[in-house]
């Protein structure tokens, strides 16, 4: 059975863009969160997210005039520094049994919504609005640039599409019918019509919208929900034997995983509870194995909670004993770019040997009573993690990280 390792990173957070800046951000709890200014948002309740400044990517990926959609374009970036970080060129992607899989949450809502007014003026549109904006549209720009002819797979499941479409990219080169893989996911949802029906489905904060900073409060009694925001992470996946091979540095490897549902609200907490259970069980690991747990928690009073509750059922007294943090404190919530992002930043404290803490940690939920390694990260040493999601819809992923 072949083995399957991370070679490459990259991220597009809106805290720090590469996986040095999002690294540095993290270990100093810099929140990437601000008022937005792409849009008047004073007629929202929310009026803050995570926005990514286009200059933070300008010199990775400058950003084209033919109607390329703004997630397709972070996408890019994202997997540009990944190939990057592995020291893999496209032609070398190219030659070798490739793939790419790439999980977004919907159409690229940025060119729908622009689009869509000129059409009730003009009443006609562009012929480009549909290749630019349809889900597949990042990951066919993807398999195109880069000359990809094996399997190219776009995920949509919500928040966990970028963990999902990891572990599928594991599973082929599992199975020998890839060789590398690009696989993560990304999100630009900030858009007046998106941020329209965020607010009116309450979850989003309203009472942070002059300190945004402090707006994204997981495990927090005063939390008030997740904070909209955008990015992608995309990772280089290798068969070991290959990477190897060919002298590329292991940053990690995939060990465990497991896909669940919740078909209610009542049943989420058994739906990610069987997550972890099934992804330590694919790793072979004790409780104790595990060092860490960077848990989905975006700030939500029902979901942290219940994720919680999980982790206590899965690991009894061990929980508290086990640092748990939230990165979304810091970069909020980016939807399908959330699982990559917290696989890489999950792969760098590993590497670093230090934990970045969950910031606004400030008022103390008796339901939320773990090690969130609060408002000041740590050094300690982690060989093995996990990394936990739950999106909108019932579907869970968890996945385990080891040490090279």
């Amino acid at each position: 059975m072949p083995d399957v390792v991370i070679t490459g990173l990259g991220s597009v957070a809106p805290n720090g863009v590469g996986k040095d800046n999002f690294w540095n951000a993290l270990c100093e709890g810099k929140s990437g969160i601000r008022r937005i200014s792409r849009f008047d948002p004073s007629e929202y309740s929310s009026q803050i997210a995570g926005e990514i400044p286009l200059e933070w990517i300008e010199n990775i990926e400058p950003f084209p005039e033919n109607g390329r959609a703004w997630s397709t374009h972070l996408i890019i970036a994202a997997a540009r520094m990944a190939l990057q970080d592995a020291n893999m060129s496209r032609e070398e992607f190219a030659r070798l049994r490739s793939g790419i899989w790439v999980g977004i949450s919907t159409s690229d809502m940025r060119v729908v919504e622009s689009e869509y007014d000129l059409f009730k003026i003009n009443g006609s549109t562009k012929p480009t609005v549909i290749p630019s904006s349809f889900p597949h549209a990042a990951a066919s720009t993807l398999a195109s640039e880069f000359k990809c002819s094996g399997q190219v797979v776009t995920v949509s499941t919500g928040c966990p599409s970028g963990i999902f479409s990891i572990i599928y990219a594991v599973e082929s080169i599992l199975q020998g019918n890839t060789e590398v893989a690009l696989a993560g996911g990304g999100d630009a949802p900030i858009t007046p019509f998106v941020l329209a029906c965020f607010c009116a489905s309450g979850l989003l904060p309203g009472s942070y919208n002059d300190e945004p900073a402090i707006a994204s409060r997981p495990f927090d009694a005063r939390r008030e929900g997740g904070v909209l925001s955008e990015g992608s992470g995309m990772l280089l996946l290798e068969d070991a034997e290959k990477a190897l091979a060919r002298g590329a540095k292991i940053l990690g490897r995939i060990t465990g995983w497991s896909i669940t549902n919740a078909t209610s609200p009542k049943s989420l907490k058994s739906s990610i509870v069987s997550s972890l259970q099934e992804s330590l069980k694919k790793a072979k690991l004790a409780l104790a194995d595990i060092d860490y747990i960077s848990a989905h928690a975006p700030g939500d009073r029902f979901i942290d909670k219940i994720e919680t509750q999980a982790i206590k059922e899965v690991f009894g007294d061990y929980a508290y004993n086990m640092p748990v943090s939230s990165i979304k404190s810091m970069i909020g919530n980016p939807l399908a770019a959330s699982g990559p992002l917290q696989v890489i930043a999950t792969t760098q404290i590993i590497g670093n040997k230090f934990i970045p803490p969950t910031v606004n940690y400030q008022y103390p939920d008796p339901h939320c009573d773990l090690d969130y390694v609060p408002n000041r990260g740590r050094v300690a040493r982690v060989d093995t993690a996990l990394v936990n999601l739950h999106g909108i819809g019932g579907c869970n992923a968890s996945l385990v990280v080891t040490g090279p």
